[in-house]
């Protein structure tokens, strides 16, 4: 049942092409900034990062890496407990 839900979530995420590309890492230039600094720093994000942008593409592209970037930390740390 709880794999069913995430993977229903996931694939809500993961429903626009921007959320996709970002989450594959293929970051679309304008947005390629504003998403390093998701990967590695997002509390370090400030308004003028966004400016300028499209609001609906900035937060599907941030779901689609942020997404990325959790599972990958998530299956390091099942690796690691073994």
């Amino acid at each position: 049942m709880l794999k069913k839900k995430l993977a229903a979530n996931y694939a809500a995420i993961l429903a626009s092409p921007v959320a996709r590309a970002a989450y594959r890492g293929d970051d679309p230039p304008e947005l390629a900034p504003l998403l390093a600094k998701v990967r590695r720093h997002a509390y370090r994000i400030v308004d003028r990062d966004v400016e300028g942008l499209d609001p609906d593409t900035v937060i599907e592209a941030m779901l689609g890496a942020a997404l990325a970037v959790a599972l990958a930390e998530r299956a390091r740390a099942l690796e690691a407990i073994g």
